[in-house]
């Protein structure tokens, strides 16, 4: 219970700060990967387990680009274009079935279809994240929707409402952002998307 509350107290307040676009979301989300990652080694969730181990590396790459801008597209926010989205989505889907793969292979794990869904959408959003993407409040919304769903059934009620929570912090993030936004967005390029989103 008390890794539950933790890393329940410790996420919120890292997605205010993101909302607020502010560094101090970075380090908060450190504490909250260690935690979490703790807390689904204990409950059985692997493949969340396992993301949060990337979460850590994620996010400390990501608190440098925020702190050190040395491109331009992460010093304003920006969208994706038509075909990155589509290179993403699909490279979002084949990570799903290679996860889905090893946790049907390697583990026990009874949610496999859910934490192999949510673990390849949360981290297309956390690489959104990294390069202040709009696109990544999108991603968040339909993840922490499923995420609500199986930590109940995990019977984790406080990530449960946590995640319900997101969903609206996720339309407030949207929104907040698309306020910031410059008149004229800049898009990622190819050279700044993963491997396997490149087309």
């Amino acid at each position: 219970m008390f890794l539950d509350v933790l890393g329940t107290v410790a996420s919120l307040l890292a997605t205010y700060y993101f909302i607020q676009i502010s560094n101090r979301a970075w380090p908060v989300s450190l504490l909250a990967t260690l935690v979490n990652g703790s807390l689904y080694w204990q409950k059985g969730i692997y493949a969340d387990m396992a993301l949060e181990s990337v979460y850590f590396l994620s996010t400390c790459y990501g608190w440098y680009l925020w702190r050190n801008p040395t491109t331009s597209t992460t010093q304003v926010i920006t969208r994706l274009t038509p075909k990155q989205w589509l290179t993403l989505v699909s490279s979002t889907f084949t990570l799903f079935l290679l996860i889905l793969n090893l946790l049907n292979f390697f583990t026990p794990s009874d949610i496999a279809i859910l934490d192999s869904l949510t673990t390849a959408l949360s981290l297309a959003a956390q690489w959104l994240m990294c390069y202040k993407n709009i696109t990544t409040w999108i991603f968040w919304f339909f993840t922490d929707a499923i995420y609500s769903y199986m930590y109940f059934q995990k019977q984790l009620p406080f990530h449960s409402m946590l995640m319900l929570l997101y969903t609206i912090m996720a339309i407030i993030g949207y929104r907040t952002w698309a306020k910031q936004q410059d008149k004229t967005p800049l898009s990622l390029n190819k050279n700044q998307l993963p491997q396997s989103c490149k087309p």
